[in-house]
C-alpha cells in the first residue's frame, strides 16, 4: 500500500507507523499498544492505519522485522561460519534488547516473508558455503534464534532478570551459552 498525505500533516507510511508503534511499546509496554493509541500518536484516525497494516498481528510482525532486518549489519571481514554465528547472536540480542518487550513480540508473532526469505537465509549462507547440509544449517540458525529469544525473554522480564542476575552476569553467561551452542554445531558438523 502506498503512503498518503493528510491534508495538514506528513505522509503516513509503513516506516512511520512502525517507528511510532515501537515508541509506544518502548514507553509503556506492548500491552499499551492498540490501533487507537497508535492512531492518536500519529494524529490520524484508526481506519487510516488499515490502509497500511491489516491488523495488530501484522503490525507486530512488521515491528519484529524492523528490529531484525538490519540486525546483522556488516560483519567484520573474514569470519568463518562459527564466528559468523557468534556475530549474528550478539547482534540480534543487542537489537532485541534495544526495545522493550521485543521478546514477547518475537515469541508471539509469525515472521514476515522478508524475515523468512531474506534474513534467515542470510544467517544460513556462510554455513552452506562451508559445506554444511541445509538441514544442519537451518537447524543451527533455528537453535541460535531460540537461544537469543529465550535469553532476551529472561533479560527483559523484571522477575526473571533478577533471577538471572542472582546467579551470573547476563553478558558473560550469554557469551558462554552462545559459545556452547556454536561449539555443539561445530561438533555435529564434524560428525557428518
Amino acid at each position: 500500500m502506498t503512503g498518503g498525505r493528510r491534508k495538514d500533516g506528513p505522509i503516513l507510511d509503513l516506516g512511520r507507523i512502525v517507528a511510532a508503534a515501537w515508541t509506544l511499546v518502548d514507553q509503556s509496554g506492548v500491552a499499551a499498544l492498540s490501533t487507537r493509541a497508535l492512531a492518536a500518536a500519529l494524529d490520524v484516525k484508526s481506519p487510516a492505519l488499515y490502509w497500511h497494516v491489516r491488523n495488530k498481528q501484522a503490525l507486530l510482525s512488521l515491528m519484529l522485522e524492523h528490529v531484525l532486518r538490519d540486525s546483522i549489519g556488516t560483519p567484520p571481514p573474514g569470519l568463518d561460519w562459527p564466528d559468523w554465528l557468534r556475530f549474528v547472536g550478539r547482534q540480534q540480542r543487542r537489537a532485541l534488547m534495544a526495545h522493550r518487550d521485543s521478546a514477547i513480540i518475537a515469541s508471539s508473532t509469525p515472521p514476515t516473508e522478508r524475515l523468512q526469505k531474506e534474513v534467515f537465509p542470510r544467517i544460513m549462507a556462510p554455513m552452506l558455503a562451508a559445506g554444511l547440509p541445509e538441514r544442519q544449517a537451518s537447524g543451527a540458525a533455528g537453535a541460535l534464534a531460540g537461544l537469543i529469544l529465550g535469553w532476551v525473554v529472561y533479560e527483559q522480564r523484571p522477575e526473571t532478570r533478577e533471577f538471572v542476575r542472582a546467579f551470573h552476569d547476563p553478558e558473560e553467561a550469554f557469551e558462554y551459552a552462545l559459545d556452547a551452542l556454536v561449539r555443539g554445531v561445530e561438533a555435529k558438523a564434524r560428525e557428518s
